[in-house]
């Protein structure tokens, strides 16, 4: 498995996969289709702290995608990588496309003092596998304000 930077020519693919994902019970709540259209654009735009990655099988063929938010975070100091909408197809899934985009961030976010992520509570599968990578739950709960 490989992974390639979110390019122009993957916008019909990484949108079909995140009406998929946004529709799912990895999710919270669904996201409309111009919401998913801008985080998409953002991402290949040359925005500094915000990348979109594909995951791309032997054949060529998108595995699933995520993208990533730097940030920096004063609780520890120092730079925190986001990674949001993990999504793999559901024909990858257990073939070590998440695993192998999870080495790909570490390596290439090598300076961040921490890595994040959201999970759904009862995503268990999810769960399992991110503490498999190390991660941990954090002991707060978060808020949010949208304007």
């Amino acid at each position: 498995m490989r992974i390639e930077k979110m390019s122009e020519k993957y916008r019909d693919e990484v949108l079909k996969m995140s009406e998929e994902f946004y529709s799912s019970d990895a999710t919270s709540h669904p996201a409309d289709r111009e919401t998913l259209i801008n985080v998409f654009e953002t991402a290949v735009s040359g925005f500094p702290t915000f990348e979109g990655y594909v995951f791309i099988d032997g054949n060529g063929v998108i595995a699933g995608y995520s993208y990533i938010s730097q940030y920096y975070e004063s609780e520890i100091g120092g730079m925190c990588v986001m990674l949001i909408d993990l999504f793999v197809k559901r024909e990858y899934r257990g073939c070590g496309a998440a695993t192998g985009f999870f080495e790909f961030v570490k390596r290439e976010y090598s300076g961040a003092k921490r890595f994040r992520l959201e999970v759904m509570p009862d995503n268990a599968g999810a769960i399992a596998a991110y503490r498999k990578w190390g991660f941990s739950e954090l002991p707060y709960k978060q808020m949010i304000m949208d304007v």
